[in-house]
Parts: structure tokens; sequence; C-alpha cells
């Protein structure tokens, strides 16, 4: 048989083909193998969420930080004078306020006034009509009577028309305390925005940005490259993805520690993945290698180690080699 195959290079050929297909094909229900693997933790992209010229610069690249420790500051003195003109305006609103509730205040004693006038003429009329219908009083002392009647009613009304103005003043200048408040809230919270600080302790990665570099709300200033949820991604085959589970044990590589081998476990399956690029990347997109041929598409799973060894280091990227058993 063998000098038969020997006898026909192309059948051996075909044949240890075949023999390789075979075997790849049994290998893979058991194991699945990727090289396209790499390092990664939790990274914070430090962003302005003011606009103004950058004051002060107060890390370097690759610099490690603590949580809370000051990264970079922003130009104060136009959001100071912000907080200082806003708490002038709230003080001018609180005093139209105190202003407003004075006049109120007169304006109830106008009309306690205008009512005591008032009850005084009904009674001077009664009295007058009395004396009229008993033959002691004049006519004209019943208009005088009336007439005063009329006019303390009136000044009552106006009165009460004042009360009314005087309230809704007060009422407007609550409003504009309301927002004055409001303004200074803003002007203080944008204030505490001039201080950046790192959220959490990490190393800095490299950044572009420079000492008077004029920031807009949004502009990515830094990164903080922390220790949090260490793990590798690994993009593997869709073939696998039906036997994959969480808590398989996986042997892996790094890239930063070669020819030591490393355990850990699945923590992680992507439900799904972007066909294309331009798609929006709220799912992650993994680029197939390809040329002319169509290869599976390739979905990333997450990887946490058992134990990460303290001297080897956090490098972000780096490349791994990930081996799971089924």
């Amino acid at each position: 048989m063998l000098n038969r195959l020997l006898r026909h290079p192309v059948m051996l050929i075909v044949g240890v083909l075949v023999g390789l297909f075979v075997l790849y094909e049994i290998s893979v229900r058991y194991v699945a193998y990727t090289a396209d693997a790499y390092v990664m933790s939790n990274i914070i992209v430090m962003a302005s969420e003011i606009e103004g010229p950058v004051s002060r610069l107060a890390v370097q690249d690759n610099q490690p930080v603590d949580e809370g420790q000051l990264l970079f500051e922003i130009e104060k003195t136009p959001y100071r004078l912000k907080v200082q003109q806003t708490q002038a305006a709230l003080a001018q609103a609180q005093a139209d306020l105190d202003l407003a509730r004075d006049e109120v205040k007169a304006s109830q004693a106008g009309v306690g006034s205008a009512q005591a006038v008032l009850t005084n003429a009904q009674a001077q009329l009664g009295r007058t009509k009395s004396l009229n219908n008993e033959g002691f009083s004049t006519e004209a002392s019943l208009d005088v009577a009336t007439r005063d009647v009329a006019t303390a009613t009136a000044n009552v009304l106006t009165a009460q028309a004042a009360l009314d103005v005087a309230n809704r003043r007060v009422a407007v200048a609550g409003a504009v305390i309301a927002s004055a408040q409001a303004d200074l809230a803003r002007a203080q919270y944008e204030f505490s925005k001039t201080t950046v600080a790192a959220p959490r302790a990490g190393r800095i990665a490299p950044f572009v940005t420079r000492q008077g570099d004029y920031l807009q709300p949004g502009t990515e200033v830094l990164a903080v490259v922390t220790g949090d949820r260490r793990r590798v991604v690994a993009n593997v085959f869709e073939r696998h993805l039906a036997r994959i589970r969480l808590g398989q044990r996986v042997w892996l590589t790094l890239g930063s520690d070669p020819w030591v081998i490393h355990h850990g476990r699945v923590s992680g399956i992507a439900a799904g993945i972007s066909r294309s690029p331009s798609n929006p990347q709220v799912v992650p997109y993994v680029e197939p290698t390809t040329d002319w041929v169509r290869l599976p598409r390739r979905f990333p799973i997450e990887i946490t180690l058992d134990d990460w060894p303290a001297d080897l280091g956090l490098f972000n990227g780096a490349d791994a080699r990930v081996l799971i058993w089924f």
C-alpha cells in the first residue's frame, strides 16, 4: 500500500491533506484555538465638559495616578466671574422679593385702612338715613353720606387691586429667584469642571494635548488605563460558539510573558457583532481576514485569568494566544 502511494505522489499528497482535514475537523469538536486575542482592561477617556484653554497639565505620559489625583485644569477665570455674576443676580432677586413682600404688607395695611373707612361711612349712612326718615336730617346730608360710602367702597377696591398686584410681584420675584438659583448652580457646576481628576487609579496613556490648547465640550484630552476588569478578549470562529460556555477552562499565553502558560475561564460571550464597520459601534466589529476567500465570522469572548501575576504588569492591547477545551 505504501509502495503504491509512493509511486503515485499526487495520491499521497491528497491522502495527507484529507487526513489532516479529518484530524482538524475532529479536533474542533473538542478544542478551539485562536491567535487573534489581546489583553484588555477598563480604559477611562477623560474629556472636557466645558470650553477653554488648558491652563495646567498635572500628569505626563505613562505616569501612574491615584484615584482623585489632578489630571488637568481649564482656565478658571471666566467661570469664576460667571459664578460671581450669578451670585449678584441672585442677591438682587432676593432683594426684589423682600421689597415685594414689604409692598404686600403695605397693601394689606391699605386694604385694612380703606375697609375701616368704608365701615365708618356705612355706619354714618345708616344713621343719616334714620334721621332723615324721622325728619331730623336734610337730603343734602344723606347725599353726602351716600357719596362717602361710594368713595370708601372705591378706595377698598383700589387697595385690594394694589394688594393683588403686590402678591403677583412676590410670585414673579420668586420665579426670578428660582431662575437665578438655577443659573448659579449651573455656573458653580461649570466652575467645578475646570478641574479634572482621575476617577480611578491607573496609568496615563500617551496623549497629545498640551498646555494652552483650546478645548471644546467633548474634546478627549487623555485616557486613564485602569486595572479594573483585566481580561483577555479572544476572537473565535463562529463554528465554536455552540460549544463555548461561561466558566469553561482556558489555557493561554501572553505576548508580554511568552512561553508561560496561564489559566483562566470564559467570563463573557458576545451576543452579536456588527457586519460592517459603517454600522453604529454599539456592538463590536471584528474585521474578517479575507482576500478572495470568504472566511467564517469571528466573535469576541472574554477570558478572566485565575490569577494575574503581580509582577507581570498590564499592557493593554498586548497579543495573546488562547486554547479552549470544550
